[in-house]
């Protein structure tokens, strides 16, 4: 074929075309393929030609509609350019190559990039099997070589090298920090949107968009002249200009399509300011939705709002953007009404696929004697027996909804042997009152029975306190030190003071709390009496009557918060199926990685004890019995250790129930292993253990007999839709939480950072 061409026109033969194959090509892809006499079959040049060029330029595409065979060995490259998490390159349909000279087709249809760097040719000819060389085409023309740059290529890797583990929350020991978004550029250029005759609509609202883009892309303004069941007629404002367009439905498939077209203006270009009125919000929203794979991640109202004014120059109020939007994202995850019919059906099918998973949900009749949403829970069964084998502290917090109706999504978690968030369950509530907070720990109740060993971690929510002492009352309650560290910056504006708080909340010991308590007594003694009125049993790791181990904030149900960001604004079912796909991915990652682990303890651990070794380097170490050691440290500090019953003076050993510096030198000193030092819950066998559950997605529709009770539920939405007008951004603060302004909220997080823990951990130490 291409000596044909060649022939024929030699001045007409693509660059691409002319690539001098490497050494290593095997000749059988040098030869055209065969094709047994019969001519390749046309195709629809009209229809393909655009995504040839545009979408699928380096593909064999235009070879498979022609009817010729193509080699498997050559896999296609699909860029996924989400912004997601799942943005990878990922190789399709053919043997991996991991030689990219193997990637060359003599047939020029198909080419993989090249590495950055290296040239598309070796030599100025091509050794073949059988010895002979192949001269390149260009050196039997004049026309001289061209080197283009190759731009950078991306690191390409196949879909099942690919693991889940990328999409897990890393560990959290000390504080969590969190990263913004960068929010994309929309693009509204589309080089296709010329409405030619004979173009096709996937429906009549999808032409009357597409043809509403078009006129405020080329500022005029038309009217609807004409519409019947199956067809409707545009023309232009003007009624003496002759621009036309008739569209008509293809009976056949219900497709719309341009019948005919007149594009030509003849009316004066002063008459056509009226496009503007074309940018409706169903216009926004189809726009929108077709810029972003993920609606929810998408720009907020008001940066669409001058996104719209920069790119289309179209002067969009801020609700009709925030309208858009939500059109935008309804299209996407489904209609908010229809969710809560489906939500009892979608538990049922939840349940059949993954056993002991506990649901409820709460309803109410309204004066029209109506069935209405309340609460709805959901804790899987993998999550409640891997739960077991965790620390028993429970971290529970609620963070508001952003979808049509009003709701708070409260979510109790705990902390696995790695330091990563371990989700337990969740509920859907209409607000954070005492009967919420009541019914959802009374589901929990159902999960962990009440007991002297169980923590429970929260903010100081009056709610919280209330229901927790009725479900809960011989569980320990612990308050989160960061929510105290704000109320103290804004109550008493001294950033020195919420230093010291600090300091005073994460001392080990007794004598060094009693210390950083005294200065904030001379301080500030109103700060000292609001602290004390707290309870210093309930914000201090010295006089905390249970277990906190290293957790002395709430920011594990924040971390758990944040990675449920992008499922606030979605309807109640596409909310719970976005849990179940994250929880199915991390429990995924995580039994690879302790699967693949090798140390006696988890890899957190491992680290937190080398700290520990580094902080104790160089002290001596003296006898006192077979199993108690007296340690002395650099600075003369003396500290006793008890291998057996695992205590130390510095009270690291028994609070953290991770062996301090000192228990680990005089282990070492006796030859004992670490791993009879820390307790079960850190092990890698435990790590093991906690993940070995699955979780798996519903049951199809059909597949699960579901009770006629549950099918014919008609289960109306709650009464707590969200009003009109412009909606709320903040963040609303709970009950005990004084409001502090940005850079106030930026200090108290970063008094926790992990350098001013290990600061104060090796001052207790010493």
């Amino acid at each position: 074929m291409l000596e044909q061409m060649f022939k024929e026109d030699p001045d007409n033969i693509p660059d691409s075309w002319l690539e001098v194959e490497d050494e290593d090509t095997p000749s059988e892809s040098s030869q055209p393929p065969d094709t047994d006499g019969v001519p390749p079959a046309a195709y629809d040049h009209d229809f393909w030609d655009p995504l040839l060029d545009e979408h699928l330029g380096a593909s064999d595409v235009a070879e498979v509609m022609a009817g010729i065979q193509v080699p498997k060995t050559a896999p296609h490259i699909i860029h996924c350019t989400t912004g997601n998490a799942f943005d990878h390159t990922v190789l399709l349909s053919g043997e991996e190559t991991t030689d990219w000279k193997k990637d060359l087709n003599f047939h020029g249809v198909h080419q993989r990039e090249r590495p950055h760097g290296q040239s598309s040719s070796k030599s100025t000819s091509t050794p073949h099997s059988d010895g002979s060389t192949r001269t390149p085409y260009s050196m039997y023309t004049d026309r001289p070589q061209q080197s283009t740059p190759i731009p950078p290529v991306r690191e390409t890797r196949p879909l099942s090298e690919i693991s889940d583990e990328e999409f897990d929350v890393p560990p959290l020991f000390d504080d969590i920090s969190y990263e913004a978004d960068d929010v994309p550029d929309l693009n509204f250029d589309d080089p296709d949107e010329e409405p030619t005759v004979g173009k096709l609509y996937a429906s009549k609202q999808d032409c009357q968009i597409a043809l509403a883009i078009y006129a405020i892309k080329e500022r005029f303004h038309f009217r609807q002249t004409r519409t019947t069941r199956h067809s409707f007629v545009l023309s232009c404002h003007d009624t003496h200009c002759d621009w036309r367009i008739l569209a008509q439905e293809l009976t056949t498939c219900g497709y719309y399509t341009i019948k005919k077209a007149n594009l030509v203006h003849i009316c004066p270009f002063e008459s056509r300011d009226l496009y503007k009125r074309r940018a409706t919000s169903k216009v926004i929203a189809h726009v929108y939705r077709s810029r972003y794979g993920e609606p929810n991640v998408g720009p907020k109202s008001a940066q669409l709002q001058q996104m719209v004014l920069e790119d289309l120059r179209v002067s969009a109020s801020y609700m009709k953007c925030h309208r858009a939007k939500g059109k935008a994202i309804e299209n996407t995850i489904g209609n908010p009404e229809e969710s809560y019919l489906d939500i009892a059906s979608y538990f049922e099918r939840l349940k059949a696929t993954n056993p002991d998973t506990v649901t409820a949900i709460e309803t109410e009749l309204d004066n029209l004697n109506q069935t209405r949403f309340l609460y709805a829970f959901l804790s899987f069964g993998a999550s409640i027996h891997g739960f077991r084998r965790v620390r028993p502290v429970l971290i529970i917090d609620g963070t508001h909804l952003s979808g049509k109706y009003k709701g708070v999504l409260l979510t109790a978690s705990g902390q696995d042997g790695n330091f990563q968030v371990f989700p337990l369950a969740f509920a859907v509530v209409d607000g954070e009152t005492d009967e919420a907070w009541h019914w959802f720990l009374t589901k929990v109740e159902r999960i962990i029975a009440d007991s002297n060993t169980l923590t429970i971690i929260s903010d100081r929510h009056a709610s919280i306190l209330k229901a927790k002492q009725i479900v809960f009352p011989k569980a320990h309650h612990g308050a989160c030190i960061v929510h105290i560290m704000r109320n103290v910056v804004s109550r008493y504006k001294n950033k020195g003071l919420a230093k010291m708080v600090c300091a005073a909340a994460f001392s080990y010991r007794r004598k060094d709390f009693n210390d950083h308590f005294g200065k904030i007594r001379v301080a500030n003694a109103d700060c000292a009496k609001y602290l004390e009125d707290i309870g210093t049993a309930k914000w201090t790791r010295t006089y905390f009557s249970g277990n906190r181990y290293n957790l002395l904030t709430s920011n594990v149900a924040e971390q758990l918060n944040n990675a449920l960001r992008k499922a606030r604004p979605s309807p109640i079912v596409e909310l719970f199926m976005f849990i179940q796909r994250m929880l199915t991915r991390w429990f995924s990652a995580r039994r690879t990685k302790s699967a693949k682990h090798r140390g006696s303890a988890t890899p957190e651990v491992e680290a937190v004890m080398q700290t520990h070794i580094r902080l104790t380097k160089g002290s001596n170490i003296s006898n006192i019995t077979n199993w108690s050691y007296q340690v002395k440290g650099v600075f003369g500090h003396n500290n006793t250790v008890s291998l057996d019953n695992k205590v130390c003076t510095c009270q690291v050993f028994q609070k953290l129930k991770i062996p301090c510096g000192h228990a680990l030198l005089a282990a070492d000193s006796i030859g004992l292993p670490h791993s009879n030092l820390f307790g079960d819950c850190y092990k890698t066998q435990t790590w093991r253990e906690t993940y070995s559950g699955v979780i798996y997605p519903e049951a199809p529709l059909g597949d699960h007999d579901i009770p006629p009770a549950i099918d014919s539920l008609a289960l109306q939405p709650p009464k707590t839709r969200r009003p009109s007008g412009r909606p709320k951004e903040n963040r609303i603060p709970s009950t005990g939480e004084i409001q502090v302004n940005k850079h106030n909220l930026c200090l108290s997080y970063s008094l926790t950072s992990d350098l001013t823990c290990k600061i104060l951990l090796f001052r207790s130490q010493r």
